[in-house]
């Protein structure tokens, strides 16, 4: 028997040089340790949204951990219950932290704020605009009318009544939590505000560069490079992709955040580059040219996940050692909850980790390129639960467009920016170059409206339809890990049948 036929739990030991060193297990919890702390983590989190205390709710996740090994590990060395006793304590102390700070958020009693600080964020929310203004004594949320001139990078010094952010009644969306996730828990009513002379900030700098983007580009150009680069949303646009069901093409994202990292990895990598440029001075370069965008885009959750494992993958390249997949989007989704606990509550974070997630499964399978495009398939079905208890439906077109719609802005987004620039560095003719994008652009929003048209109906949330996304979700997950057997099948129905019980 090969080396690669014996179970996980059953490799043999060899000597060595060194004395005994056991073979590196292909398969398993060993794989992706820190996926189990994960599924821990999250248990604990939404019994804290249900209002469990935070200790009570902790010890929760070493028992999800103990949960999911007994389930899913058909073999069991010696070491197995050490393994999982340590892996149940770094549980329970992730949870014990997030629990706690989760819940030790202070009530904001009624009362005049009288601060000044620099405008970080300002975009459309419905009728009115939303500032975050970041002050000395902690970030604070203001809502403005549309004609209020206010930009990012604007010092302010302001008054005005303080409160909490009520969720939205009879609405699913979670405001609080959607603002407590970005460093928000107060609102401030101004009474009064006055604008300050300000100095250099990667907020003026992302107002400059939106400026030049909304001044020089056409329509259609500036509204998806402004989604792309900056983060910021149009709203005719985004209304559009919300009919195409192709909502996730605007928000900065893991696709986003990926092209830029293999675009900038593959540039280095050119031959004539490769005798100035070492490997490890590269990882160093992709590294700063990947935080930065993902500064200059706003640092949305999705980015940011999407970045941590870009991350830790140049990081094992320059170190010689190769993470798994699973563990690494794992690490990812870790580290950003226990930075922000609220996290787990936002929309954009849950449907980011569990893509991930999805496409790091079917990646530990090593499937052929033909099934590269089904992940698409794949990824619309997991997230329909998720989707439609947010937002109430989704076009089925969806399901078609997404099928091409990332291969296709894989390439039509740098194509655009490319031919965007001579516009935008006043290069003479440059209107041609960003004349052909807008085109490019054109034809893609025809196609979108003829598959919408063809397939004019939506989805709402089903039963049925939400427990098929969830199993495909945790089968593939779980295939990932463990033959994909009886008992990992049975595995994952029981774990879905837990969530049903438990959601």
């Amino acid at each position: 028997m090969s080396r690669e036929q014996y179970p996980l739990e059953r490799l043999p030991r060899v000597e060595r040089n060194h004395g005994p060193v056991p073979f590196v297990p292909r398969e398993g919890a060993a794989r992706a340790p820190l996926l189990f702390i994960l599924a821990g983590l999250s248990v604990s989190i939404m019994a804290v949204s249900r209002g469990i205390p935070a200790p009570v709710s902790s010890v929760l996740a070493p028992l999800t951990v103990w949960g999911l090994l007994l389930i899913l590990s058909e073999y069991r060395p010696p070491r197995f219950f050490s393994y999982g006793a340590f892996l149940s304590l770094l549980a329970f102390a992730c949870a014990l932290s997030c629990g706690y700070r989760l819940v030790s958020a202070a009530t904001i009693k009624a009362g005049v704020l009288q601060d000044e600080g620099t405008v970080v964020l300002e975009r459309s929310w419905g009728s009115r605009r939303i500032v975050l203004v970041d002050a000395s004594s902690g970030t604070y949320l203001m809502r403005l009318s549309p004609n209020r001139y206010i930009l990012e990078g604007d010092a302010l010094f302001f008054t005005g009544r303080t409160k909490t952010i009520a969720p939205r009644p009879g609405s699913s969306f979670r405001e609080d939590l959607y603002w407590e996730a970005r460093g928000v828990s107060i609102e401030v009513v101004p009474e009064s505000i006055t604008r300050k002379a300000g100095g250099w900030s990667l907020a003026r700098w992302r107002t400059a560069l939106r400026k030049r983007i909304l001044l020089t580009l056409p329509y259609r150009t500036r509204g998806y490079l402004l989604a792309a680069v900056l983060g910021v949303r149009d709203p005719d646009l985004t209304e559009a992709h919300r009919r195409w069901g192709t909502s996730h093409l605007l928000a900065v994202s893991g696709f986003h955040v990926g092209l830029v990292a293999f675009a900038v990895w593959r540039f280095l990598s050119f031959p004539a580059l490769r005798l100035v440029c070492s490997r490890r001075l590269a990882a160093v370069l992709s590294s700063l040219f990947l935080w930065g965008y993902v500064l200059l885009a706003g640092g949305a959750p999705g980015a940011l996940r999407a970045a941590l494992m870009i991350q830790a993958l140049l990081l094992g390249t320059v170190l010689g050692r190769k993470g798994t997949p699973l563990n690494s989007v794992s690490l990812a989704a870790l580290l950003l909850l226990l930075w922000r606990p609220a996290w787990f509550f936002d929309i954009g974070w849950r449907l980011s980790v569990m893509a991930a997630l999805l496409l790091a499964g079917l990646g530990e399978r090593r499937l052929s390129l033909w099934m590269l495009p089904l992940s698409s398939l794949f990824i619309w079905f997991a997230a329909f639960p998720q989707v439609t208890a947010t937002f109430g439906e989704v076009p089925v077109a969806g399901i078609a467009l997404n099928l091409v719609a990332l291969p296709l802005f894989s390439l039509l987004y740098p194509i655009a920016l490319f031919l965007s620039l001579p516009l935008l560095l006043s290069v003479p003719s440059g209107e041609i170059f960003a004349g052909t994008a807008e085109g490019l652009f054109s034809l893609w929003e025809w196609v979108a409206d003829s598959a919408a048209s063809f397939f004019p109906w939506t989805l709402s949330w089903s039963p049925l339809l939400a427990t098929l996304g969830g199993g495909l979700f945790l089968l593939t997950v779980t295939g990932g890990l463990f033959p994909l057997r009886g008992r990992t099948i049975a595995g994952a129905g029981i774990l879905l049948l837990a969530a049903v019980f438990f959601l």
